[in-house]
């Protein structure tokens, strides 16, 4: 299964059972976050097959049940950047990381924990370090189910045009964009094809965890569009 293909078969899973993930899929995702670490400047960490991945806490957004694993989204603020720069690459490096736990054969879910610092022992922040979200893996008890997404002109635009005139990459990343989970499902993202035709400036809008959701946006869109000529605002 590729990513592509992921992306389509990602619903989320907040039940699972007792399987403990194999150690192949255990290299795979040592070796993606790995990957995602050295990318995006953060300090992912895979917890994995212990009694409770969550460290003890609840979460801000849905019910988990016997979260085993997790992919505990973590790095530092950048000299001189605000909040919005940490959230955005841990949303885009923790995307990647789910799409490619899909491809492994689990099941996911995005979370926000209530805490993050004070934990029985599940993860480590360094000094200055913070967790902007975590994800939930392992095998589910029952498969996720899609939900409705905004309609892609509402998430897509075409600067000074109608965005039916958009060329076809485009609208292949804006139904990428479609199948973007986010903080209550409201997708609090637009992405605008500028005048010259191959800038694309993506904004998070007014809403929940607004630059995570901006950060798994956007690697919908670079998937879906991969091998087009365009560049970022």
């Amino acid at each position: 299964m590729n990513l592509l293909e992921a992306m389509e078969l990602r619903h989320a899973v907040r039940d699972y059972t007792d399987e403990p993930l194999t150690a192949d899929q255990t290299a795979a995702l040592q070796e993606a976050i790995a990957s995602a670490n050295s990318r995006h400047g953060l300090d992912i960490q895979l917890v994995h097959d212990v009694p409770d991945a969550l460290g003890g806490y609840p979460t801000h957004y849905g019910r988990f049940k016997n979260v085993r694993n997790l992919i505990a989204l973590i790095g530092r603020d950048e000299p001189g950047a605000d909040e919005a720069d940490l959230d955005e690459r841990a949303g885009h490096a923790g995307e990647l990381l789910a799409l490619t736990a899909v491809s492994l054969g689990l099941d996911t879910s995005w979370a926000v924990l209530h805490e993050t610092a004070d934990h029985e022992g599940c993860w480590t922040l360094g000094e200055g370090e913070r967790m902007p979200a975590a994800i939930a893996l392992g095998h589910g008890t029952r498969p996720g189910r899609p939900h409705r997404s905004k309609p892609a002109d509402q998430l897509g635009a075409i600067e000074n045009g109608d965005y039916a005139d958009a060329p076809d990459w485009f609208h292949r990343g804006i139904e990428a964009v479609m199948l973007a989970p986010s903080a209550l499902g409201k997708q609090p993202v637009r992405f605008t094809l500028l005048t010259d035709g191959r800038t694309v400036r993506a904004e998070a809008l007014e809403g929940v965890q607004a630059e995570i959701c901006l950060g798994i946006a956007k690697l919908h869109f670079e998937l879906a569009v991969a091998g087009t000529d365009f560049v970022w605002a």
